[in-house]
This record gives structure tokens, C-alpha cells and sequence, in this order.
């Protein structure tokens, strides 16, 4: 038997990994319309008394973000929320990795596809539309393995703290996200945007040489610090004058087959704030969109040849008290049936090289058997 749902230490104030075995109430919202009223709904249900695990497709940004009026999605998510609520407190649960090395089959990324896109990209930024624009791409594959015995072999490949496997009806979540969204903790918000990304090698004095490069390396500067400030711009919407800081500049995050560079933002939040307004103010991610956030929003619409669904998006965690926790979705695999799909991507900013942008893509899908 697997839990419902599982998630990672890092949604936890006790640093535990924890979950629920059996299923609560399910909330799915297949109609953008219905997506404001859902999530007021379900932060009714939270201050209630109720733990609300909640699923939200990074295309949530076309309700959730101030856009002009005359854009409309080209892409639309079959669902744009998935959420269980819980009348119960969470069970602490240890999960051992599998020894398994099966992975799903992968149908092979389009090169040509994702070069064009890329000089779009560059272009637009030449012109001086957009600084930087994460530039995403989705893999199809197939998987005849148990998604719960799939997910325990991730975890031997791709360490997490925001990762997570939910279970929904027809629908499986199987996320190994490193990446801290946005966290509340009393009067505090928190967030840890990712930029930055180096392989890493088996040698010990090879691989420190790599993350010295890395932390040394312009284009990560640029990258990281124009997420920070746009961070730092969305917090400031729903923050006390003043209170915006960012005590962590640059860290680096050994994970087991990349090195990656992330930052923390932090604010005491106004009084009052909802998370539907939380969430206007910061969804999706600076780190996964770009800068200025609202127009590589567009950008990427224009550009990526279908939705990123969950990929991008958020994984959350509404607790009985108020507090909550927001992975950003990435190196997070959507199981329906056989079918599975896995979004890679990569921060494009004006100096970036068309073959080192790919390889990073593909490295961030080797936790899933890409490139395997």
C-alpha cells in the first residue's frame, strides 16, 4: 500500500517528511472560471481546521497575474488545481529509495523545435522586450512501473526538501523539487528562488573546481540577481513597508548530479493578506518565467507548443494555522495511466549559448532516466 500523499521535509515545521495514507476530499478545477472561488474555498476549509494539499498548473498565472486585457492563453491546462483536504494531521512517513534503476521511456526532445525558440528568445532580447525568459520544453514518455515505485526510485536519484507524490484519481504527482516557492511562517514569507546550474562530477577536487566556477560565473550573477529583485518587487505588493531583505545571496545547493545557486527573499507580510492575494502578488515563480515577469509570461506563451500543466507551477500546503509552504514544481514528472510527462527548461538570458542551454536541460531530466 502507498500513502495518498507523501511530501518532503521541507513542508514540515518539524523537518519531517510526512503525509496522509488514506484519500480526504477532493477539489479538481478543470475550468480557469471556477480557479479564485476554489482557492478562497479551500483557504475557508484551512481556517476551518483543515490541512489542504493543493496542485496548482502554472497557467494559473493568465487568472492570478495583472496582464493587459487584450492577452489570452494559447495554452489551457486539462486541470488547473488538484487539491485532497484533511480533516486529520499529517503521519510521519519513511520512505526508502528503491534499488531500481527502471525509469519510464522517453520519446526523444526536439532539437530543431527548441533551437527556434531559443533565437526567439534572444531576439527579444536583443530588442530589449525581456532581460531574461525561462524557456521550457515538455517530454512525453510512457511508464508501464507502479508510479509509487517509480517515485521511490527518484528519490534515489534526486535528492529534494519541496518534493512530493500525490495520488488523485486518474492523476499522480511525482515531484522532486529542491525549490522553495514561497513559505509563511507567522507574520513571515519566505522564498528561495533558484538560478544557476553546473554539473557535477564523482572527483571531490573536480567537482569543488566546478562549483567555484559556477559561483564565480557572470552569467549566474545576472540570472540570480535579476530574479532576486523581481522577487523582491512581487513580495513588496503584500509586505510591510521596509520589511523586503534578502538575507542569502548566491548559496550553493549540491544536489546529487548538479550543482545549483539559489538566493532567499524575505518580508513580514500586512495584515490581512489571503493567499489568493499572496498568490497574485507572486505566482508563478519569478525563477521560472523571467524578467520583466509580465512580459516573458507572454513570451513564453507565444513560444512553448503546449502547457506546462503542473511542471512550473506549484505544489502547497495549507496549514490548520494559517502558515503554508509553496514548492515552484520543477523536476516534477504528471502521470496519467501509462502516459507521463516531464517539463525541462532553462534561464535564457543575452549572452546565453544555444548547446549549453540544451545539455542543461537535459541534465536536469537525468534524475528521471533522461539521457539514460
Amino acid at each position: 500500500m502507498h500513502p495518498t500523499v507523501y511530501l518532503d521535509s521541507g513542508f514540515f515545521k518539524d523537518g519531517r517528511p510526512a503525509g496522509w495514507l488514506e484519500p480526504g476530499r477532493h477539489v479538481r478545477v478543470t475550468d480557469a472560471s471556477q480557479l479564485i472561488e476554489s482557492l478562497q474555498s479551500l483557504e475557508s476549509m484551512q481556517r476551518a481546521g483543515a490541512w489542504v494539499v493543493i496542485a496548482l498548473a502554472y497557467e494559473a498565472g493568465w487568472v492570478l497575474m495583472d496582464l493587459p486585457a487584450h492577452l489570452k492563453p494559447r495554452h489551457q491546462p486539462d486541470i488547473w488545481l488538484d487539491a485532497w483536504v484533511f480533516e486529520a494531521d499529517p503521519e510521519p512517513i519513511v520512505v526508502e529509495a528503491s534499488e531500481s534503476d527502471a525509469f519510464p521511456t522517453w520519446c526523444e526532445a526536439d532539437h530543431e523545435v527548441y533551437v527556434k525558440a531559443l533565437n526567439q528568445v534572444r531576439e527579444a532580447i536583443a530588442s530589449g522586450v525581456c532581460y531574461q525568459v525561462n524557456q521550457t520544453f515538455q517530454l512525453l514518455g510512457t511508464s508501464s512501473i507502479d508510479p509509487w515505485m517509480l517515485y521511490q526510485t527518484l528519490i534515489k536519484h534526486q535528492p529534494a526538501d519541496y518534493g512530493g507524490f500525490i495520488d488523485w484519481p486518474g492523476r499522480q504527482i511525482l515531484s522532486r523539487s529542491p525549490e522553495l516557492f514561497v513559505k509563511k511562517r507567522g507574520d513571515w514569507l519566505r522564498s528561495e528562488p533558484m538560478k544557476g546550474t553546473a554539473p557535477r562530477s564523482g572527483d571531490p577536487a573536480c567537482d569543488a573546481e566546478i562549483l567555484k566556477t559556477l559561483l564565480a560565473d557572470p552569467k549566474m550573477h545576472a540570472e540570480n540577481l535579476m530574479i532576486v529583485d523581481l522577487i523582491r518587487n512581487d513580495l513588496s505588493r503584500v509586505a510591510e513597508a521596509g520589511s523586503v531583505s534578502v538575507p542569502t545571496l548566491f548559496e550553493s545547493r549540491p544536489l546529487k548530479s548538479v550543482h545549483q545557486v539559489s538566493s532567499v527573499v524575505e518580508a513580514r507580510v500586512k495584515p490581512d493578506q489571503s493567499i489568493v492575494d499572496i498568490l497574485r502578488a507572486l505566482f508563478p515563480c519569478g525563477s521560472v518565467v523571467g524578467a520583466p515577469k509580465a512580459k516573458a509570461f507572454e513570451l513564453i506563451q507565444a513560444l512553448e507548443i503546449a502547457p506546462r500543466g503542473i511542471y512550473t507551477g506549484s505544489v502547497g500546503v495549507l496549514e490548520p494555522d494559517g502558515d503554508f509552504t509553496w514548492s515552484v514544481a520543477i523536476r516534477t514528472l504528471d502521470q496519467r495511466g501509462d502516459a507521463v510527462q516531464l517539463g525541462l527548461g532553462s534561464g535564457v538570458v543575452a549572452d546565453s549559448e544555444t548547446e549549453a542551454e540544451w545539455k542543461e536541460c537535459l541534465l536536469k531530466g537525468r534524475f528521471a532516466g533522461v539521457g539514460i
